[in-house]
């Protein structure tokens, strides 16, 4: 049977159940345009009700990017502006992660490489990566990430909030340095996300999840009509509204929350 006919098939193949691994979702990015890019970040319900949230520009050692961020438990998300970072609307990242130290996955032929990140002047061990090669396509990248023991512990000692490698401990220190956040905001975590891809994309991701075994559900569409990668994002709430609350972002982004306390991102 050929599975890329069979889009519920594709949906059980990766769903958490089945799943065996400890590896999770880390994070997501999306490229949106300048509208709603510009829409989402000058939304006062995200960012004061919604979750945690910041703009930030991140130097690395190898490239640097602005963006705007939003912090869960366990798993954040980010927004890249097309016009302003030089990428392609739809443009995708799915980052997966893992909560301690040599829990990395041995993946035949995939490349391992240091990320830094910059604090004070000097570019302080970030994570590691390990990334499929080659990649799996332009505008759709997956990598699965291990925070090094010295992030927490040298970037932003100030927070002072665990010293571990988690994502958890990681998420809680990001927060603890902004300025300002929601004192009880909705977001709990990301519990799923639905590519839309062509053909041979959707293949490579799969043969890439199957190579780590993320404990994540990843719907596949087939590419039709509407934009290539990120569809939707499904979440977990923390607590919720007292109804059906529904916000528009532009005229191609609809956040949607429900009092079964989950909620869907459409784009």
């Amino acid at each position: 049977m050929n599975l890329l006919t069979n889009p519920y098939l594709l949906i059980l193949m990766m769903s958490p159940a089945m799943a065996q691994s400890a590896i999770e979702l880390n994070h997501f990015y999306v490229t949106v345009d300048s509208a709603t890019y510009a829409a989402i970040e000058q939304n006062s319900f995200l960012k004061q009700e919604f979750a945690a949230f910041e703009k930030r520009t991140t130097v690395r050692a190898d490239r640097s990017y602005t963006g705007i961020y939003f912090y869960g438990t366990k798993t954040y998300f980010e927004f890249f502006d097309s016009t302003k970072e030089n990428r392609a609307v739809g443009e995708t990242a799915v980052a997966f992660g893992v909560d301690a130290v040599g829990a990395m996955p041995q993946v035949e032929g995939a490349h391992r490489d240091l990320i830094t990140r910059g604090w004070n002047g000097r570019q302080i061990p970030w994570f590691y990566r390990l990334s499929p090669v080659p990649q799996l396509a332009k505008g759709l990248e997956s990598w699965v990430m291990e925070y090094t023991p010295e992030f927490l512990a040298e970037w932003r000692p100030e927070g002072g909030v665990g010293q571990g490698v988690t994502r958890a401990e990681v998420l809680r220190r990001y927060k603890s340095v902004l300025a300002d956040r929601p004192a009880d905001g909705y977001l709990d975590d990301v519990t799923g996300l639905t590519l839309a891809l062509p053909a041979e994309e959707m293949e490579r991701m799969m043969h890439w999840m199957g190579q780590v075994k993320p404990a994540v559900t990843i719907r596949f569409l087939p590419m039709g009509q509407g934009p290539h990668g990120l569809r939707s994002v499904s979440f977990r709430l923390r607590r919720a509204p007292a109804e059906r609350m529904t916000v528009r972002f532009g005229a191609r982004s609809v956040l949607t929350l429900r009092p079964d306390k989950t909620a869907i991102w459409e784009f």
